[in-house]
């Protein structure tokens, strides 16, 4: 039966992250010298395609790594990229005009989508996160996605299951 019989909670998109090795979303955040942390979780229904989690941090200097992490690939291989300012100032730019920071999660959402992201934003101990379908464009959240396609296409390069072996 697996996933797609139960009720919908998102609870393995949350927990991805962990399951990958990356250190909690919070602590990230807690790091000497961090200002925010941007985390997108990307989960495929169709297991050809290999589940993802993406991870901006932005520190005190304006300098801005992310580190992607890919299922079944060790996170110690995998490179940490530096990322323009101007890039990730013009992706805040659209968080802010769509009042990310109290928006909820996008409605009626399965794990029948083909893919659901998990979009969280952390700065010191408060988090807001939201789950949007990329694939079921509906505003604002589709005009988040655009943005992140845009200005971070680095976070969600999708990497299928047989090309890392």
């Amino acid at each position: 039966m697996g996933l797609h019989g139960m009720p919908f909670d998102g609870s393995d998109i949350y927990q991805l992250a962990s399951r990958l090795g990356l250190p909690d979303l919070e602590q990230a955040a807690r790091a000497a010298g961090v200002m925010t942390v941007l985390e997108i979780s990307a989960y495929y229904a169709e297991r050809r395609i290999r589940h993802s989690v993406a991870r901006a941090l932005e520190n005190q200097l304006g300098e801005i790594e992310l580190q992607v992490a890919y299922e079944g690939v060790r996170l110690e291989t995998i490179p940490r990229i530096a990322i323009e300012e101007s890039r990730m100032d013009k992706l805040n730019a659209v968080l802010l005009a769509v009042k990310f920071r109290s928006l909820s999660h996008q409605r009626d959402l399965s794990y029948e989508e083909s893919s659901l992201w998990l979009i969280q934003r952390a700065a010191g101990s408060h988090i807001h996160g939201i789950m949007v379908a990329p694939d079921r464009p509906v505003l604002p959240y589709s005009t988040i996605v655009n943005a992140i396609d845009e200005y971070l296409p680095e976070a969600i390069r999708e990497v299928p299951l047989r090309s890392l072996r």
